[in-house]
């Protein structure tokens, strides 16, 4: 990347020379010291959002301004895909785990949040890996300025990532529904974009039944996959809407309530389950490589967060304009949501340059990123910056960003791992709950069954 530009300006100041045959020369000092290409630093970096519109983007300008402003230091950028084939949550958390365990830590920058966290902790059996492992970035001078305030003072941020703060929260986000107008008109659906009840979704999920059966199609009321859960998000909007109090949502205590909301949510899914909601191929299709499943019509709906806008304006803005987001369906009013603040990257505490690690991700975290992450992504940020989510547009997506912004403000929340709903002691049991999840609406298990199962599992 630098040795392009580094050629792009030589070339410029050679047809200035060439053009001007009066301008002065350019003598060379005796005291200057040419910077040698071999004392670059060479920083890995594991990149995030290839191929996701203007989030791409904005990683490739991040670069290039990163290189201009520290001409000492050498990017090397490389995505998931172009290290491990493909892009997956579960893949980049093996690779982590591989790095830690033999020791080769290839690279400074790695990609990682909250979920890849929790399947690093999952794999390595520790929940607090990071502190080992990790740069702590509450220790690194002038970060907690660089984000809002609430992301420094509510310990649930710190909680999903072992107890620290591994690196700025430059992506916030909320769940949602995404429907699919085409299917939605066809099958004479009507949607309900806010309010949305359990009962409201069960009709959703009968009546696509009803279209399947009576003219002989194929088309699903949920988009599932195999890597990355529609169904652990419903049911987190609904387990946690059956609380009916956000402290008690978030935090990682079980308790006889708690146990109460999860067998109702396992029975709500065994209901649905009925109603054969999910493609047969779901068990074999990574979410990277079927997330366009929901714009060619093959559900109704996709149950995901915000950055499904950039993922989907990367492969087909006009079919894009045919999603509609719409609020999670809940058992009971609330007013808290689902949706949180995320990490994208962590640094690596024994890669080879962790310096220049550090110093880039804190680029990350200035006030300019943010305007443009705001701007580029359609979604809201955990960096210190100038605009709201207000500012951002009136299409849908903005709109629907806009709206629950006003509607309950500071009151989201999402965890990755089962602490808030068995207790922090049971953090390390949420794929045996998404096991069951599917489970229950491929109609494999009873929700009496899944429950007890879960239980005895419990610490």
């Amino acid at each position: 990347m630098k040795s392009k530009l580094i050629s792009c300006v030589l070339l410029i100041l050679l047809l200035i020379g060439c053009a001007d045959n009066d301008a002065p020369t350019v003598k060379k000092r005796d005291d200057f010291k040419e910077t040698s290409k071999q004392t670059e630093k060479r920083l890995n970096w594991i990149g995030h959002w290839l191929l996701e519109y203007g989030r791409e983007t904005l990683v490739q300008e991040v670069a290039q301004d990163f290189e201009l402003m520290n001409p000492d230091i050498d990017i090397n950028l490389k995505y998931p895909q172009h290290i491990m084939g493909l892009r997956g949550k579960q893949e980049m958390a093996k690779y982590i785990v591989k790095m830690i365990e033999t020791g080769d830590i290839k690279w400074d920058v790695v990609w990682l949040d909250d979920r890849i966290y929790q399947y690093v902790a999952e794999e390595l059996r520790d929940p607090h890996w990071g502190q080992k492992h990790l740069v702590n970035f509450e220790e690194v001078d002038g970060f907690k300025q660089t984000q809002k305030s609430f992301i420094i003072d509510n310990p649930i941020y710190r909680e999903q990532t072992g107890g620290i703060i591994i690196g700025p929260y430059i992506e916030g986000f909320y769940f949602l529904m995404y429907y699919n107008k085409d299917v939605a008109e066809n099958m004479d659906i009507e949607v309900k974009h806010a309010d949305m009840t359990y009962d409201d979704l069960l009709s959703y999920l009968k009546a696509v039944d009803q279209y399947n059966k009576k003219h002989d199609t194929n088309i699903r009321a949920l988009y599932e996959c195999n890597d990355f859960l529609s169904s652990e998000t419903l049911f987190q909007s609904l387990f946690k809407s059956e609380l009916g109090n956000f402290d008690m949502a978030k935090e990682g205590v079980g308790s006889n309530k708690k146990n109460a909301a999860l067998l109702k949510t396992f029975q709500a899914f065994e209901e649905m389950g009925r109603y054969i909601p999910l493609l047969d191929s779901h068990t074999s299709s990574p979410w990277f490589q079927t997330r366009h499943y929901p714009l060619e019509g093959k559900c109704l709906f996709d149950v995901r967060g915000a950055w499904m806008y950039s993922h989907w304006m990367g492969i087909d803005k006009e079919k894009t304009a045919k999603m509609v987001p719409v609020e999670l369906p809940v058992f009971q009013k609330v007013d808290y949501y689902l949706g949180s603040f995320i990490q994208a990257w962590a640094v690596m505490k024994d890669g080879a340059n962790k310096e220049e690690a550090i110093k880039l991700l804190m680029f990350w975290s200035r006030p300019q990123v943010a305007e443009k992450w705001v701007r580029y992504a359609k979604a809201p940020t955990g960096l210190v910056g100038n605009i709201s989510s207000s500012d951002i547009g009136d299409d849908p997506f903005d709109q629907f960003i806009t709206r629950i912004t006003d509607k309950y403000g500071s009151n989201v929340h999402y965890s990755a791992n089962a602490g808030y709903i068995l207790g922090k002691k049971n953090r390390l049991l949420q794929q045996n709950i998404n096991e069951k999840l599917l489970q229950l609406l491929d109609k494999n298990i009873t929700a009496q069954q899944a429950y007890d199962e879960i239980m005895k599992e419990v610490k």
